[in-house]
């Protein structure tokens, strides 16, 4: 069985609002909806929640959504209910995807690929799982991935190989013959690297948020679209397998 993966931000799907709250705005878009700013400096809090994406990319053990926030909150003496930092985390998330716009070609490879029996899954460092699954059902190719692996539901940010060593053994994959798709030399080239895996490129403009100085890395393929892409992706597969 071949088994692909793809990056999910950027590779499937754009939608920098989601981005931008599970990167810096969450803990200040939660404490808006449950009325805990009065008093506050939202500079604070998004240079705190910085400073904890930052201490996971470094040590590749993710914290997930409702946790950071419960954290940053804790930091500056607030207690809601966990009940409610869910309730309020995905009301912030389900209005963010309503700004998502599919890459171009990415359904329609995605669909070609699971037609021609390829075992898919999404590997994404994310802190609510949940977003991703209400992306891919939008987009009508939740059903084409056997696993969607995210930093949130395994615990490994993509700075770690482990995040794809658990992709992998959720798929019953060998890295020798697998393949990863995304937009970061860092994290999808680079890592997936580190992993075993062969990895395919996706050059886009979009800037990467986290990078600094990019390593010299070698993909085994690179694309500039994902339109029509699908028969070189198995073309590849048919090569590493």
């Amino acid at each position: 069985m071949q088994v692909l993966t793809f990056d999910f931000h950027n590779t499937l799907a754009n939608c920098d609002r989601w981005f931008y709250l599970e990167i810096r705005d969450l803990p200040w878009a939660v404490m808006d909806r449950l009325g805990l700013t009065a008093g506050a400096d939202q500079a604070t809090i998004e240079l705190s929640y910085r400073d904890l994406r930052l201490t996971v990319i470094e040590s590749g053990n993710e914290i997930d959504a409702t946790t950071s926030v419960e954290m940053i909150l804790g930091r500056f003496g607030l207690h809601p209910n966990p009940v409610d930092i869910d309730r309020v985390i995905d009301g912030l998330m389900l209005e963010a995807i309503e700004e998502m716009i599919p890459v171009p070609g990415a359904a329609a490879t995605v669909r070609h690929l699971h037609d021609s029996k390829v075992k898919l899954g999404v590997v994404s460092s994310a802190v609510h799982h949940q977003t991703l699954v209400w992306i891919l059902e939008r987009m009508d190719i939740l059903a084409c991935f056997d696993s969607i692996i995210t930093s949130a539901s395994c615990g490994y940010y993509k700075s770690t190989p482990r995040i794809y060593a658990a992709a992998l053994a959720e798929l019953n994959g060998k890295p020798q013959h697998s393949v990863h798709v995304g937009d970061s030399l860092r994290w999808d080239v680079q890592t997936a690297q580190l992993a075993g895996l062969h990895t395919v490129w996706l050059q886009t403009s979009r800037r990467e948020v986290f990078s600094t100085g990019q390593p010299d890395v070698l993909p085994s393929l690179t694309l500039s679209t994902l339109e029509s892409s699908a028969p070189a992706l198995l073309d590849l597969l048919a090569k590493v397998g």
